[in-house]
């Protein structure tokens, strides 16, 4: 018994001698072959993603099985296609005309997701470029057909506010779903003009809040005109009930005080009392800074030269 395992083992190892240089040739070529197609045997699939099998020699796009994250093995010669199932966020600037015939650019913000449980039927009828082809034909059409028929004056309003606009998107967003993908939100982010258009546009801006603020200032000012109005109403009742209560006596009095105030004051000044006993005092130099400033002694030394200078002083003189 020993013998026949001897003699086998033997003969195996003539074998392996005689074809080594074969066996290791086919060694080599399959380890190529390895690392030649690693990356169409061995597929990995992100977090957020999912795979659509292609097989090419059996029935070819497997539509009932989307296969999850993670690693997969399958044969070279066959296809997967991964597709990102994650809300997804394309920007687009849709260039139009306007009912003027007016073009402008409106940017766009769609929002969007793969039917999770569709991805092999939108992979086989429609492919992985679904949002140019399905997604983006809905949408532009609908903005389009908003924009055509307005003036860029109310443009704004039919995009932004109008509900009519968002049902419209609403259903462009249902035809879309029937093609297997979801459209979450549309939004206009801004709508770019002609330069020379937005300056003109800026301008009559401009010029309108001035008209506004002339106008303000024309009722500002009637106010102002109205209120001076009423003030000098009240300025002439009241002179005319003060003139109606003041008599002669009165003044007189008034007259009195007055000159008894100036008389308790230190400043020089000179008082005229007129003829009539009812006539009122007028004082004369009753600000004068010179004769305010001076002290009791320079007053004394004026005094005593005007009275030198008086005709009697000069007849004396030699």
């Amino acid at each position: 018994m020993r013998l026949k395992i001897k003699a086998f083992f033997n003969s195996v190892s003539a074998k392996i001698e005689e074809y080594l240089p074969n066996i290791i040739i086919t060694c080599f070529v399959l380890l190529f072959l390895l690392v030649l197609f690693w990356n169409r045997i061995f597929i990995t699939v992100q977090a957020g993603e999912g795979g659509v099998l292609y097989k090419r020699f059996s029935g070819g796009t497997v539509v009932d099985e989307l296969y999850g994250e993670g690693l997969h093995l399958i044969y070279p010669w066959n296809i997967m296609a991964i597709y990102n199932l994650r809300v997804q966020n394309e920007l687009h600037d849709l260039d139009v005309l306007t009912k003027e015939g007016l073009k402008i650019t409106i940017k766009m913000a769609i929002r969007y997701h793969p039917d999770r449980n569709m991805v092999g039927v939108l992979h086989k009828y429609v492919g992985q470029d679904y949002f140019k082809i399905v997604v983006l034909p809905e949408i532009e059409a609908t903005v389009r057909s908003y924009v055509v028929d307005d003036d860029l004056t109310n443009i704004y309003a039919t995009l932004a506010t109008k509900s009519t606009f968002q049902e419209a998107v609403n259903e462009a967003i249902g035809r879309v779903a029937r093609k297997f993908v979801t459209v979450d939100e549309v939004m206009i982010t801004d709508i770019v003009l002609p330069e020379q258009v937005d300056m003109a546009i800026q301008e009559k801006l401009t010029q309108q809040q001035l008209a506004f603020a002339y106008d303000f200032r024309i009722i500002r000012e009637e106010k102002e005109a109205e209120r001076k109005r009423v003030e000098a109403e009240g300025v002439s009742r009241y002179n005319t009930i003060v003139n109606s209560s003041l008599s002669g006596n009165v003044l007189l009095w008034k007259g009195i005080e007055a000159t008894k105030d100036i008389a308790k004051s230190e400043n020089s000044k000179v008082i005229l009392i007129g003829p009539d006993r009812n006539s009122l005092p007028i004082i004369l130099n009753a600000e004068n800074e010179n004769f305010r400033k001076q002290s009791p002694q320079a007053s004394a030394e004026s005094a005593e030269g005007t009275q030198d200078n008086t005709p009697a002083a000069k007849a004396n003189q030699p």
